[in-house]
């Protein structure tokens, strides 16, 4: 094949002193095999630089060394930013199968009016990804859809519930006060995610390789490459707000926080970097890794031990743990470094649930220490290249572990197994480059792993392949060739997948370039596991639902600085940073929809450094920017269009025969709409629907209750309740005047009026409740909560239920997201009587506090008022609901139950679908049924009022 640039590596061949000449020309002509000619090369590039080429016995340097350790040295000692000859020698030495199905011809890739030349020097072209290749998924996938209802990833009630848009957050929060059984917090909290760029608060010097919560998210720690590690009290508040500032914390080492400060570890000297840390389920311990950048013969020596200390003490006392073989009691002396075959790195390590062990990957090794008998028990190598993560698959047992590698390839092992044979009870393939992370679900069945080949994939372990499977495909390569993850494209692949791939499920559109950017699923606890998350190298954390589809994307770019409240409202007109931080690592909190970000400053590795960690929120519209300002904008358009067509219903009360006469487009309270000379009349409204003429008595069926003014009250707002009839006559001569308050007719313009005040009955929809009614002039935008047509109420002799119609959306401001949906319109509106229940005695609350002490605390004695929960007491279990605050058409039969002794009893209207309306319970249907009292003038039962 041709790689271009021979001309040019020439002109530096003739430039070389002899030795080296002689190497590139012998590499040119093909005279000897790659490795002699790698070794030739090696031996007059360390005679270049003045260093010994050969050891005390007269043996070549180069001679002891593998094929790999001369490819990486000669890429370090002669290669610049272009693929070097020792690559290319490589390449010769391994040949190119033209009868490999696998093998790509290159004539045919030139062909393609998009190939790539995969062996040019310098950086790689970029290309759309989404355009034909990973397109944006929007639509949930099927093999998402049949884990999600599974039951392994939270409850399938709610997944059914919150996908037909039938979830019931307070019925939910109902039953955490009043039912025996726990209430689940995911039925609460799962769709509530972080949706908040950020707020910064804390700061480094250098990069921060970790960022993570504790398990029980009540500390958050970092690691960071200048060998400092920082543990956070997340309990503690913030530092206050000044007039001008954030008083934050400073420290000597440049770190900068908001954040309570535990401790700060100085880690073991002389390192490199920090690769990995993780902290102990009982937050007292921590352990960390490193390598050693210390060159020995021009050869990286590395570190094999992790180190473990106290989190919450003083103490700065660190414990090596050592994954090297035991040493021999009689030791020979070291000649030289490279004799020392136990030079490994450690490039991740984790502890066990329970806190007593701890696996380790590194240079295509696995370990397990046990920290408890002091020794190393588990030591396999099962990888051909670096081992970038490690996990255990569940936190039961602790028997099977993960590993994801630079190979390409996820290995299972099962302990149990391993003296049996040192082979992996599986192997899972899909992958096409090297993986920088894999995390377990944690029930030994689901991992998912971060690839090289910008895919994250979701796993099933009763899925994987066999190793006979993995050995047949080993050593084929279908990843780029020579591709730099370090740089900042991603060229077009030769391949979408592993021919043997069998991935479950695959998640695109974030970067994994630059470092090794991590995966998590999302907490158990609160959303049910039925979420994945990644960091990505273009400074955007991905969230994505297990269906495929991404459900979130939040832009570090727009991280707001230190001196503002995290929890606060975002600022207007906010100026993305010049510079996208590579986001390495995300954490979840597991109680709360917050996450913590981890955000790399530099332009690129290596070359500038310092990192920034971000605090996620989920906030509402009041606190976005922009949000509040383009949902009005939204609205007026939309109630615009909803009054004209109102407008033209015929026979709605309130409502003109003709075209509206005002601009509802504009909301400047100065603005003065142009009145034409003509003013059409009021329609009048001669039609009753399905009530009598004059006036009469709605009595519930439900509930043997009339329907009342409360009081007697002639306020505007004044609630309409169900009480019993304070006169049994119906003759109109014969009642008292104090019982009109239970009589009502319909006026002229077909709106139901009480006849003790000569008011409306209105619908106040977000409250699903009857009220009086006085008349109010028109407020723009029209229609709106506080002036708007008035709904009519329709009785259905042949069913005696009462509906209720509205000219426009009766949520009004108040649900912006149905009001755009037009979901209102597939519903019908009933009238229905409210069930309540008998008051608990003393023993009944004894009982249920007996019941619930480990769901939920409860007051003893009586009950509360209406519920007017705030995010805070959702989320701490202070909540309490009414019966009138409960779907109904989510009542169980307990909650059917109507038999307390109070004569009141709410009315409410509530909204159903005609599938809703016809699976009701009996009691249900009872309630909406009503019997019309007709008040006549004389004694003679006629069936209608005398005239």
């Amino acid at each position: 094949m041709s790689h271009g640039g021979n001309s040019q590596r020439d002109e530096e061949a003739q430039q070389q002193p002899g030795g080296l000449r002689a190497a590139f020309t012998d590499a040119d002509t093909g005279t000897s095999s790659g490795r002699e000619r790698l070794q030739r090369i090696l031996d007059a590039l360390l005679d270049i630089q003045g260093s010994a080429t050969a050891r005390a016995d007269a043996e070549r340097l180069s001679a002891s060394l593998t094929m790999e350790d001369l490819q990486r040295l000669v890429a370090i000692f002669g290669g610049g930013g272009r693929v070097s000859t020792a690559e290319l020698l490589a390449e010769e030495e391994e040949g190119d199968d033209e009868n490999d199905p696998d093998y790509v011809d290159e004539d045919e890739e030139e062909e393609d009016e998009e190939a790539y030349d995969y062996y040019s020097s310098g950086a790689h072209t970029h290309w759309d990804r989404t355009r034909n290749w990973w397109p944006t998924i929007t639509e949930p996938q099927e093999e998402g859809l049949s884990l999600l209802m599974s039951g392994e990833f939270g409850r399938v009630e709610h997944q059914i519930n919150s996908r037909n848009r039938k979830k019931n957050v307070a019925r939910s929060l109902f039953n955490r006060s009043t039912s025996s059984r726990p209430t689940y917090r995911e039925d609460i909290t799962s769709d509530i995610l972080p949706n908040s760029s950020g707020t910064a608060v804390a700061s480094y010097p250098a990069n921060a390789y970790v960022g993570q919560f504790s398990s029980d998210s009540a500390f958050y720690y970092t690691c960071v490459r200048n060998f400092r590690l920082h543990v956070y009290d997340m309990k503690a508040p913030f530092k206050p707000l000044s007039p001008t500032r954030t008083q934050r914390q400073e420290f000597d080492d440049g770190h900068t926080t908001t954040m309570e400060v535990i401790k700060t570890i100085q880690a073991a000297p002389g390192r490199w970097t920090i690769t990995d840390s993780h902290l102990s389920p009982d937050n007292q311990r921590m352990i960390y890794a490193s390598i050693v950048c210390m060159r020995l013969c021009f050869r990286i020596s590395l570190s094999s031990t992790v180190y473990m200390t106290s989190t919450l003490d003083s103490s700065t006392e660190q414990i090596p743990i050592s994954f090297k073989d035991p040493t021999p009691q009689r030791t020979r002396r070291i000649l030289n470094p490279w004799d020392d075959d136990d030079q490994f790195g450690i490039w991740s390590c984790k502890f066990s649930a329970d806190g007593k062990e701890v696996i380790a990957g590194g240079s295509s090794m696995i370990f397990v220490y046990d920290l408890v008998a002091d020794r190393r028990t588990v030591k396999i190598s099962g990888h051909t290249d670096d081992v970038n993560s490690c996990c255990w698959a569940d936190t039961a047992s602790g028997n099977v572990l993960i590993s994801a590698s630079d190979d390409t390839f996820v290995k299972v092992w099962d302990r149990r197994s391993l003296a049996a044979t040192r082979k992996p009870s599986g192997v899972l393939i899909g992958h096409t480059e090297g993986i920088t992370y894999v995390s377990a679900k944690g029930d030994g069945r689901y991992v998912i792993s971060n690839g090289k080949d910008q895919i994250l994939r979701l796993w099933d372990l009763r899925m994987m392949r066999s190793n006979s499977e993995f050995e047949s495909v080993a050593k084929q390569h279908y990843g780029i060739p020579q591709f730099d993850y370090r740089q900042d494209n991603y060229p077009r692949p030769r391949y979408k997948a592993h021919p043997l791939d069998c991935s479950v499920m695959k998640y695109t559109g974030h970067e994994v370039l630059r470092t090794l950017i991590r995966c998590h699923f999302s907490p158990a606890e609160t959303t049910g596991q039925q979420y994945i998350y990644s960091g990505s190298s273009d400074g955007r954390i991905h969230i994505w639902s297990l269906d495929g589809r991404v459900v979130e994307v939040l832009d570090r770019s727009y991280t707001l600085p230190m001196a503002l409240d995290p929890s606060g409202p975002d600022p207007a007109n906010i100026t993305p940073a010049r510079i996208r931080p590579c986001v390495r690592d995300v954490s979840w909190h597991s109680q709360q929809p917050i996450l913590m970000s981890t955000g790399w400053l530099g332009r690129r590795w290596g070359l500038s450094e310092g990192s920034v960690v971000a605090r996620h929120e989920f906030k509402g519209l009041s606190k976005l920017p922009g949000s509040l300002e383009a949902w009005v904008e939204k609205e007026r358009a939309e109630r615009s269009e909803r009054t004209r067509r109102g407008g033209q219903h015929f026979g709605m009360p309130g409502a003109f025969d003709s075209e509206p006469l005002l601009d509802t487009d504009s909301s400047d309270e100065d603005y003065q709409p142009q009145i034409e000379d003509t003013v059409p009349p009021l329609h009048v409204e001669l039609n009753t629907y399905g009530f009598p003429q004059g006036y009469f008595m709605l009595r519930s069926l439900g509930t043997a209750r009339v329907l009342d003014v409360a009081q007697g009250l002639l306020d505007d707002g004044t609630d309409i309740i169900l009480w019993p009839a304070t006169d049994s006559s119906q003759v109109e001569s014969m009642r008292r005047p104090e019982s009109n308050n239970q009589i009502f007719f319909i006026d002229t313009s077909g709106a139901l009026s009480s006849r003790s005040s000569g008011h409306a009955i209105d619908v106040e929809i977000s409250e699903e409740k009857l009220v009086l009614r006085h008349r109010r002039p028109i407020s723009y935008p029209f229609p709106n909560a506080y002036s708007h047509p008035l709904p009519r109420f329709v009785y259905h002799a042949e069913t005696k239920e009462i509906t209720v119609t509205f000219a426009s959306d009766p949520s009004y401001p108040s649900s912006r997201r149905d009001s755009t949906s037009g979901a209102w319109k597939e519903k019908t509106y009933y009238l229905s009587s409210v069930p309540v229940r008998r008051p608990p005695s003393l023993m009944d609350n004894a009982s249920a506090l007996l019941n619930s002490a480990i769901s939920a605390p409860l007051a003893l004695f009586g009950g509360k008022g209406g519920s007017h929960a705030t995010p805070e007491q959702v989320f701490d279990g202070e909540i309490d609901l009414t019966e009138n605050e409960l779907a109904e058409q989510d009542r169980n039969e307990a909650e059917e139950i109507d038999d307390s002794p109070d004569w009141l009893r709410p009315v409410k209207v509530i909204a159903l679908t005609a599938e809703e309306a016809a699976n009701a319970s009996e009691k249900a249907k009872s309630r909406r049924r009503w019997e019309i009292l007709p008040i006549r003038i004389t004694k003679h039962r006629t069936g209608m009022p005398s005239q």
